[in-house]
């Protein structure tokens, strides 16, 4: 099997032995693997066909963490999977890397044979994800198109520069259109973490700064007193 088979994985990390031990094995399991020894190369290289990142938290101006977190936030590399090193074994910080987006985190030292497992574990959810994503992952409405896989969404090929809540809205109203969704269905699918009241203000001022980013679509998105927000075709 050709090493382009399996796919490619970069690896995030200043130590030679880590960097060298782990691309020999992942290169012996058939990955085409590529070393960054900072961060901000990684950022700025061409990320094209990387299916995971394995990256050191790093202590430096610019950390894997923040690696990870521009990596999760752009919807043309938010598909590729994400594995945080780390010799700190802090429940905070592994806390924070899953809610950024990791798929795992793993302390230094640690087995190569478990970090390569975890890899290939990454990588084939990913993969199942992708195959469930491409049977139907595009929303389409008038020019809008919202791709639900890589949380991208273009007008006229024109990407939108839409925040998480004005996505996760988006997506809620195209999947509901020419029905009506109340403030509180959208709060609750919306700001899953603070699910004790509703908050009808929190949910209009998104829904408006949505509206205004949407430019003449925004006019398709309606209210309705008493039944809440549609996407009228």
């Amino acid at each position: 099997m050709s090493v382009t088979a399996l796919g490619k994985i970069a690896i995030v990390d200043n130590d030679e032995n880590i960097t060298s031990l782990l691309s020999m094995n992942l290169s012996s399991e058939g990955y085409d693997v590529t070393i960054y020894n900072d961060a901000a190369s990684a950022a700025g290289a061409d990320l094209s066909g990387v299916r995971l990142i394995i990256a050191d938290a790093m202590d430096c101006e610019y950390t894997g963490m923040r690696l990870l977190g521009e990596i999760k936030s752009n919807p043309m590399t938010a598909h590729i999977g994400f594995i945080i090193c780390s010799m700190h074994d802090s429940e905070r910080l592994i806390i924070e890397s899953l809610d950024a987006g990791a798929d795992d985190y793993i302390v230094k030292p640690f087995s190569l044979r478990e970090l390569v497992a975890r890899s290939k574990a990454v990588i084939r959810r990913h993969a199942r994800f992708v195959g469930e994503a491409k049977q139907g992952t595009t929303i389409e409405f008038h020019s809008l198109k919202l791709d639900l896989l890589t949380k991208r969404v273009t007008d006229n090929d024109t990407v939108l520069t839409l925040t998480k809540t004005e996505y996760a809205i988006l997506e809620m109203l195209l999947k509901n259109v020419n029905n009506y969704v109340t403030r509180a269905e959208i709060y609750k699918n919306v700001w899953k973490d603070d699910l004790e009241k509703s908050n009808d203000r929190i949910v209009d001022t998104n829904i408006s700064r949505l509206r205004k980013k949407l430019g003449d679509l925004g006019g398709h998105l309606i209210n309705r007193s008493g039944l809440g927000y549609m996407m009228k075709p």
